[in-house]
């Protein structure tokens, strides 16, 4: 880690962020559709170094296959939530190919949480991986506010 002068938050080595990363299955991915950005909830697996997900034809799939650049965010919370991470992987995804790749003994049955059939396979093997962490305050100062209408107005 490398820490920022004065602050806790600190910059993760890409041997970390991988290890964060492979420590998730549910992750959002960001992609370009057209000329607007959307972003999917998605459950993963890492295969090697790649990020593999599944998907439905329609607008992911058009944009993650358009040749353009995707985004992949993880965050996670250490068990006792005070300090918390966030992974971002970058990279053009690609068609899963079986004869390059193999997906991981212990997930290769990992369906996706929503309904619905996602024969589409998709890697994306990250030419960018940063990663940071910090230590969150005690929950009596972020968490939200019963009411909000007392606290925001």
């Amino acid at each position: 880690m490398i820490p920022l002068q004065g602050l806790k938050l600190k910059f993760c080595t890409p041997t970390s962020a991988g290890g964060y990363l492979r420590s998730s299955y549910i992750g959002r991915l960001a992609v370009i559709n057209g000329d607007i950005p959307e972003i999917f909830p998605v459950n993963f697996s890492v295969a090697g170094e790649t990020l593999v997900f599944r998907t439905a034809p329609g607008t992911k799939l058009r944009a993650l296959l358009s040749g353009a650049v995707a985004a992949f965010e993880v965050d996670g919370l250490n068990p006792y939530a005070t300090e918390v991470w966030s992974v971002v992987a970058k990279g053009r995804p690609e068609p899963f190919d079986e004869t390059r790749m193999s997906l991981p003994d212990d997930d290769a049955d990992r369906e996706p949480w929503q309904p619905g059939i996602k024969d589409h396979l998709v890697a994306l093997a990250p030419t960018d991986l940063t990663g940071r962490r910090f230590a969150v305050r005690s929950r009596t100062r972020w968490w939200p506010p019963v009411d909000f209408s007392a606290d925001w107005l």
